[in-house]
């Protein structure tokens, strides 16, 4: 659940990447946070968006959203809100999704696509057309916990929902910060919320829960593929952003599966 009033923080990772964060509260109870991230290609204003967050006040006009891309079966919130803002969105997503009354995706990731490398011709082969996706953007599906993990060439970053969580109480929370409307001194991880700070690659509880949910030896094959991108950066949708060291963070949760 998110938290009301919404407040963002949003931050460019690149010139052509801004990252928007939030508070949110798993079942209402468990303080995750949350975060989008939106990519600007080319002169004509398009962007696309990758883990939607609601919108903030329907004031749309002035930017154009082409591409949402869904990065796994739970994280679906906002899609709806953003398909009726911009009813031309084309809509990347896994196989049976659900995304709202009246709202399915455009180019679907079904297990025949999974544990690989998707590249241009894949992409091709699945429908995908436009040149911003193709010349941009790879993929990993992985079947297993239906995570859709996106891979941005130009930044060389990865984006994911589920795979990896980045939540620790040895330093600040972004998504629970002044600048998304928390105190200053807020601890985001007391009473319910506690355990929640464990979830990072430097704890067992970290490296536990994301192997189990993904199925890491289900899932190894996709897994090796995501560890072949060239990156350092990992834009999780939990937790901080890791802008350094996010492949050995990766390689830290799953090493019984990428030797």
């Amino acid at each position: 659940m998110y938290p009301s009033p919404l407040a963002v923080s949003s931050r460019k990772l690149t010139d052509n990447v801004v990252l928007s964060a939030t508070g949110f509260k798993m079942k209402n109870r468990v303080n995750f946070g949350a975060r989008m991230a939106l990519f600007r290609f080319g002169d004509s204003g398009g962007l696309e968006v990758n883990k939607a967050l609601e919108l903030l006040t329907g004031q749309t006009t002035d930017f154009n959203v082409t591409h949402l891309i869904v990065p796994n079966s739970e994280h679906t919130m906002a899609v709806a809100s953003f398909k009726k803002a911009f009813p031309m969105l084309k809509i990347i997503a896994m196989e049976s999704v659900q995304l709202g009354k009246g709202v399915s995706p455009d180019y679907v990731m079904t297990s025949k696509y999974g544990n690989k490398k998707l590249g241009a011709e894949a992409l091709r082969e699945i429908g995908v057309q436009e040149p911003e996706i193709l010349e941009n953007f790879e993929f990993v599906y992985l079947p297993s916990n239906k995570e859709l993990v996106t891979y941005h060439k130009e930044s060389k970053a990865v984006f994911e929902a589920d795979i990896l969580f980045n939540l620790r109480s040895d330093v600040p929370m972004e998504q629970f910060s002044p600048a998304t409307g928390f105190p200053k001194n807020y601890h985001p991880f007391s009473g319910m919320s506690f355990p929640a700070r464990f979830l990072n690659a430097d704890s067992k509880m970290g490296r536990f829960l994301p192997r189990k949910m993904v199925n890491a030896k289900a899932s190894a094959k996709g897994l090796q593929a995501i560890n072949a991108w060239n990156f350092d950066t990992i834009v999780m949708c939990h937790g901080n952003v890791m802008e350094k060291g996010g492949k050995a963070a990766f390689k830290k949760v799953y090493l019984s599966v990428l030797n």
